[in-house]
């Protein structure tokens, strides 16, 4: 299909059109242009759509040009000399036109299935939440406040007022005895001392939970020695 006489390149045009009008004169397809150069068919597409930054590069684009300026008898300079006048005209003659990115619509995606699943999933957690408070709530030992008296306490009353505060909830018992709480959780009871040291034991616990225990102690004296009986000095000097 070559001569030594070349076809006239009109420079007016582009080398796609170039290409494109001469197939078309001749009513070839691109499947025969593409089996007789060797030219991958999309390539083949590209080039005659001026796509030239869909195809592999520079290097090839000229060797393409140059296949098809041998297919159709068209000057091999020439033809590359029109694709780098092309080239130079075209400042973004390789980078494709910016795409435009679709807006992101998050409205859209809120549908009644994810708004009920999001729903649901907070009544969940909630209830977790709660779940895990009365757990805790039922497992953790009372508070227990000692107010009266101090530990170590020395006195030569006979009996003494244990004064505390505790949880509603909570059975206080002092040396095992059970005592009432006032409705605000504070408690007073009076406890009989024998002479000497007693060792008081205060523990609170609610009806699933730890013990919660504070111990003290009081030394109780005696007024005057000679008013004690036998048995109670020896205690005392003991």
């Amino acid at each position: 299909m070559s001569s030594f006489i070349h076809k006239k390149l009109a420079p007016d045009k582009s080398v796609a059109q170039i290409i494109k009008s001469e197939r078309q004169k001749r009513h070839w397809d691109l499947e025969k242009i593409a089996q007789a150069t060797k030219i991958d068919i999309n390539h083949l597409k590209r080039l005659e759509q001026g796509d030239y930054h869909k195809l592999p590069g520079d290097v090839y684009i000229q060797q393409f040009i140059k296949k098809l300026a041998v297919f159709f008898n068209f000057s091999e300079k020439k033809l590359i000399s029109i694709y780098l006048k092309e080239r130079q005209r075209r400042t973004n003659f390789f980078q494709p036109a910016p795409l435009a990115l679709p807006k992101k619509n998050y409205l859209s995606k809120l549908t009644p299935k994810v708004i009920r699943t999001f729903f649901i999933g907070l009544i969940i957690i909630g209830l977790f939440s709660y779940l895990s408070w009365e757990l805790k709530n039922i497992f953790t030992p009372p508070t227990l406040k000692i107010i009266y008296p101090a530990t170590q306490t020395i006195t030569q009353s006979p009996s003494i007022t244990i004064k505390g505060s505790t949880d509603l909830e909570a059975i206080v018992l002092i040396n095992q005895q059970k005592i009432i709480i006032a409705s605000d959780g504070s408690f007073a009871q009076e406890v009989d001392l024998n002479i000497g040291l007693n060792i008081l034991e205060i523990t609170a616990a609610k009806k699933h939970s730890k013990q919660n225990v504070v111990s003290i102690s009081i030394l109780r004296q005696p007024s005057a020695v000679s008013n004690l009986k036998p048995i109670d000095r020896g205690i005392i000097f003991q």
